[in-house]
C-alpha cells in the first residue's frame, strides 16, 4: 500500500492534523483529476483491465485508519472512517505518481509488456494457425488451379519462344495491310532462322532437360518406391507451377491484390478473436466505414470481463460516434453475436469509442447475491444498494438518494428479485427507515417485516394517510433548511434526518382501486373522491420537493401504460428501472417519453433473459442489466439477509420500534392501529400497538368481509355487485376480475363477474366455517337499494364477533 506519511501530507512535518488525515488531497481539483487518471492508469495495466465502479474516485484511493472488524450474529462490518465505502472489497492502494523522468520502457510500443496484451496476441495466433490448417482443402484447390494455369502458361509460353511466335504475328499483320509479298517472305525467312537458332541455345536445351528429368524421376520413384517417396519433387514441381500461374493470374487481373489470391472468406462469430482488421471488416460490412476508410487503434486489444475483449479505437473524421451506435444490431450481425452481447461506450470524445463484445452470453448463468453469502453493511448514501451486475460482468448499484424511483414491467420478469435485492440492501443500513407497502399479495413480503419501520397490505386509505405523514415530515425537515440557509440535506444529516424510503408494491392495484374517500377539500365533508385520485396527488406533491430532503419514493408497478404512473411524479423520477414489457407503450410508461426511439427498447429484452432489465439510473444510464438471484421459492433466501439487518439496528438502536418515529406515530394518532415492522402479527395486517399475538392471526373471508364493511363507511348491508370490488381490492389473487378468469373487457364481463364472484364468496364461507356450527348465507332485502347480498350482522355472527 502507498506510504503516505506526515511528511507527504500539505502540512509538512508540523502539520497538526492525523497522518492518516488525506482530505486536503481532494481539496485542489487539479489534484483531484490527476489522482483520478493516475487511478484508471493503474487499472487499465492490470491483466483484465476491469475497474470497479467508483475508479478514479477519490474513495478509490482513500487510505483509511485500520479498520476494527465486529461480528453480530453473522454480519460482518467494519468500524472505518466516515469517507470509506463499504463495497465488500479489498482497498485499492493510492497509484505512485508518475516519474516526470523518462522511463527505458517509454521506447517500446504500447503493449510491449502487458500480459493480457500478448494473452490475446497468442490467441490470436493459435486461432489463424488453427483456421488456416483447418482450410488446407481450400488452399490445395487454389493451388491446383494455379498450377494447372502455370501448366498452360508454361507451354504456352516455351512453345511460343520456341517457334519465334512474334514474328508469326508480324506476318499476320502485313498480311491485313496488304504489304509487299517480299516483305512478307522476308519476315517468314527471318522467322524460321530465328526458331533454328533458338532451338539450340544451351539454356534452353538446359531447361528442357531439366524439366523432363525432374517429371521422369518423380514418376519413377512414385512407381517404385511410392507417392510419399515422390512428394519432395512433386512440392517442388507444384511450387515452380503454382508461380507461373501466380504469374499469369496477375496478368489477367493486375488491379487485385496478391494477398486477395489466398484471402480466406470474412469469418466470425463468438471464437474468432477481434483484431484490428477483423474490425475494420465489421464496421464495412454493417456500413459504419466505406471504402477507403478505416479505425486507428489507440491502445493495443486485450482481454475484458467474462470472456469479453476490448478495443480502443479512433473513428475517421468523416464519422461520428452516433452513427456508429445506430448501427448496432448490423454490427452484433456481422460479428455473429446478440446485440446484448455488444457494447459500445464513448471513451473520453466523440471520435474514441470504446468497443467491447462477449464471445458468450454474459447474461447466460444466474448469479446470486454476494450479499447472501456476506451479509455485510451497506452504503445506501455514497454506493448504492446492490441490484445486478451489466453485461460486462461489473456490479450495478441504485442509489436512492435524493432521486425518485420507478421499476416496472411484465409479471414474472424479474421485477420481484429486482425489489427483493433492493430491500435486502436497504435493511443493511441503519440509516434508512424502510417503509413498504404492498398492494397484492403482502404475504410474499412478510419476511422482510423485521426491517419496515412501516408494513402494511393493501389499504387505500391507509396509504394516503402514510403519504400525508411523508408530506407532514419533509415539510419539517424544508423548515429546517430554511433555517440553516442549505438547499438540501446531505450524508451528514442522517442521524438526525434518517433517509426515508418508501417502496410502493404493485401501485397498479391503488390506481386502479374503486375505494372513495371523504373529499378533504370539502369542509363539509359531504363530497367523495377516489382514493387513487388522492395518492396521485400526494405522490406528485411528493415528487416535487422531497428527493432533496432525504425523502425518496419508489413505486413499482406491473403493466403500466400511460396513466398508470402519476404524470408529476414520473417527470420527476430520476431512477428508472424496466424489465421486460408487453410493448412500446409500456416500455415509454417506465423509462421516459421517446426511450424506444433512443434504443431502450424494454420490450426487446429476450424472454430467455430472466431477470433481465434496462436501467437508466446515475453511473448506468440506459444499460442492460441481470438481476441477483435471491433465492425465494425453495426456501427463503433472505432470511439471513434480513435477520443481520434486524441484529445490526439493534445493536445501534436503531431497529423498528427502538427510536422515534414520528411518521408511524401519526398512522397510529390518525387511525389508531400500528403498522411498526407489519403490525403486532407482522403479516402486514395494522393492529392496535399494545396488542399481543404470540400466533399468527389467520385471514378469512369473514375478516375480509369486515374490513370490506368497514370500507364502504356506515352500511348494515352490501349487495354482493358491491361487495365483490371491495373484496378484490382487499384480495385481488382471489377475488379480481384475473382471478376469477373473468375477461374485463368482454361483453356482459360485469354480469358474469358477479356471478363468479358470488360462487367464489360462498365457496370461500364454507371453508372458513367448516368445523363449526355456524352458518353465513345471503339475505334478499327490498328496501332500497334491493338486492341480495350479506348483512353486516350476519357476517359478525358468523365470525365469532358477539353482537354490539
Amino acid at each position: 500500500m502507498t506510504d503516505i506519511s506526515p511528511e507527504s501530507t500539505p502540512g509538512g512535518p508540523g502539520d497538526e492534523r492525523a497522518p492518516d488525515d488525506i482530505s486536503s488531497l481532494f481539496a485542489d481539483p487539479d489534484r483531484q483529476d490527476l489522482l483520478e487518471k493516475m487511478a484508471r492508469l493503474q487499472v487499465h495495466g492490470t491483466r483484465a483491465g476491469m475497474a470497479d465502479a467508483t475508479t478514479g474516485s477519490e474513495h478509490e484511493i482513500a487510505v483509511p485508519a485500520p479498520p476494527v472488524e465486529t461480528v453480530v450474529g453473522g454480519l460482518v462490518f467494519e468500524d472505518d472512517n466516515e469517507d470509506q465505502e463499504h463495497d465488500g472489497a479489498a482497498p485499492v492502494p493510492a497509484p505512485r505518481p508518475p516519474s516526470d523522468g523518462w522511463s527505458w520502457q517509454d521506447a517500446f510500443p504500447a503493449g510491449t509488456f502487458d500480459s493480457a496484451v500478448w494473452a490475446h496476441r497468442k490467441k490470436v495466433f493459435l486461432h489463424s494457425l488453427a483456421r488456416h490448417a483447418g482450410h488446407t482443402h481450400v488452399y490445395a484447390w487454389r493451388l491446383s488451379k494455379l498450377s494447372g494455369l502455370g501448366v498452360m502458361a508454361g507451354t504456352r509460353d516455351s512453345w511460343h519462344y520456341y517457334t519465334a511466335q512474334e514474328y508469326a504475328d508480324m506476318v499476320d499483320t502485313a498480311r491485313r495491310k496488304n504489304l509487299n509479298p517480299d516483305i512478307i517472305a522476308a519476315l517468314r525467312e527471318e522467322r524460321n532462322e530465328t526458331a533454328r537458332t533458338r532451338r539450340r541455345e544451351p539454356l534452353l536445351v538446359g531447361a528442357s532437360t531439366a524439366v523432363l528429368t525432374v517429371i521422369a524421376a518423380a514418376v519413377a520413384v512414385a512407381d517404385v518406391y511410392g507417392l510419399l517417396a515422390a512428394s519432395p519433387a512433386a512440392v517442388l514441381m507444384l511450387g515452380i507451377l503454382s508461380t507461373l500461374g501466380l504469374r499469369e493470374h496477375k496478368r489477367r487481373n493486375p488491379d487485385e491484390e496478391l494477398s486477395q489470391v489466398f484471402a480466406l472468406p470474412f469469418g466470425t462469430g463468438p471464437d474468432v478473436p477481434l483484431t484490428d482488421s477483423l474490425l475494420n471488416k465489421v464496421l464495412r460490412t454493417a456500413k459504419v466505414l466505406k471504402e477507403g476508410q478505416q479505425i486507428t487503434l489507440t491502445e493495443p486489444i486485450r482481454p475484458a470481463e467474462i470472456k469479453g475483449v476490448e478495443a480502443k479505437f479512433k473513428l475517421p473524421e468523416e464519422v461520428t460516434f452516433s452513427q456508429l451506435m445506430a448501427k448496432r444490431e448490423q454490427i452484433a450481425a456481422a460479428l455473429d453475436v446478440e446485440v446484448h452481447w455488444l457494447d459500445i461506450q464513448q471513451d473520453g470524445s466523440p471520435s474514441r469509442v470504446s468497443f467491447w463484445y462477449c464471445t458468450s452470453d454474459p447474461f447466460g448463468e444466474a448469479r446470486t447475491s454476494p450479499l447472501v453469502d456476506t451479509p455485510e453493511q451497506t452504503d445506501v448514501w455514497k454506493r448504492g444498494i446492490l441490484i445486478g451486475f451489466n453485461r460486462r460482468g461489473m456490479p450495478i448499484y441504485l442509489k436512492l438518494r435524493h432521486v425518485m424511483a420507478l421499476l416496472g414491467g411484465m409479471s414474472r420478469t424479474g421485477k420481484g428479485m429486482l425489489l427483493r435485492n433492493l430491500i435486502c440492501g436497504l435493511g443493511l443500513d441503519p440509516r434508512v427507515n424502510l417503509r413498504l407497502v404492498a398492494g397484492a399479495k403482502p404475504g410474499e413480503h412478510r419476511g422482510y417485516a423485521p426491517i419496515c419501520s412501516t408494513f402494511f397490505g393493501r389499504r387505500p386509505e391507509r396509504l394516503i394517510a402514510l403519504l400525508d405523514a411523508l408530506l407532514r415530515e419533509a415539510y419539517r425537515r424544508e423548515d429546517y433548511l430554511e433555517e440553516q440557509g442549505r438547499a438540501k440535506l446531505g450524508e451528514k444529516d442522517l442521524d438526525r434526518f434518517p433517509l426515508e424510503i418508501l417502496i410502493i408494491d404493485e401501485y397498479k392495484q391503488y390506481a386502479s382501486s374503486s375505494v372513495r374517500i371523504p373529499d378533504w377539500s370539502d369542509p363539509k365533508g359531504e363530497r367523495t373522491i377516489k382514493a387513487a385520485d388522492r395518492i396521485a396527488e400526494q405522490l406528485e406533491e411528493l415528487g416535487a420537493f422531497a428527493a432533496a430532503l432525504n425523502i425518496t419514493v419508489l413505486v413499482s408497478t406491473q403493466d403500466p401504460d400511460a396513466n398508470t404512473i402519476p404524470r408529476g411524479y414520473k417527470s420527476n423520477s430520476g431512477a428508472r428501472v424496466a424489465t421486460r414489457t408487453g410493448g412500446s407503450v409500456q416500455t415509454n410508461a417506465i423509462l421516459k417519453d421517446g426511450a424506444t426511439g433512443a434504443g431502450l427498447r424494454a420490450h426487446d429484452i429476450p424472454e430467455s433473459l430472466k431477470g433481465g432489465a434496462i436501467v437508466d439510473i446515475d453511473g448506468a444510464p440506459g444499460e442492460i442489466i441481470r438481476g441477483f438471484f435471491i433465492e425465494d421459492e425453495e426456501y427463503d433466501g433472505a432470511a439471513d439477509i434480513i435477520a443481520a439487518g434486524r441484529e445490526l439496528r439493534e445493536s445501534l438502536g436503531r431497529a423498528p420500534g427502538q427510536f422515534a418515529d414520528e411518521v408511524e406515530e401519526f398512522l397510529i394518532a390518525v387511525t389508531g392501529e400500528s403498522s411498526l415492522a407489519g403490525g403486532p402479527t407482522g403479516s402486514g395486517r395494522p393492529g392496535h400497538k399494545d396488542s399481543e399475538a404470540d400466533e399468527p392471526e389467520e385471514v378469512t373471508v369473514l375478516t375480509l368481509m369486515l374490513d370490506a364493511f368497514a370500507k364502504a363507511g356506515d352500511v348494515d348491508r352490501l349487495r354482493t355487485a358491491d361487495l365483490l370490488p371491495l373484496l378484490a381490492d382487499l384480495a385481488p389473487e382471489t377475488f379480481s376480475y384475473e382471478a376469477l378468469g373473468v375477461d374485463e373487457e368482454a361483453d356482459g364481463a360485469k354480469a358474469t363477474y358477479n356471478r363468479q364472484g358470488g360462487k367464489k364468496i360462498a365457496e370461500e364461507i364454507a371453508k372458513a366455517l367448516d368445523g363449526t356450527d355456524r352458518e353465513l348465507t345471503t339475505s334478499e332485502w327490498t328496501v332500497a337499494p334491493r338486492g341480495r347480498g350479506y348483512l353486516l350482522a350476519d357476517v359478525r355472527a358468523a365470525a365469532g364477533i358477539a353482537p354490539e
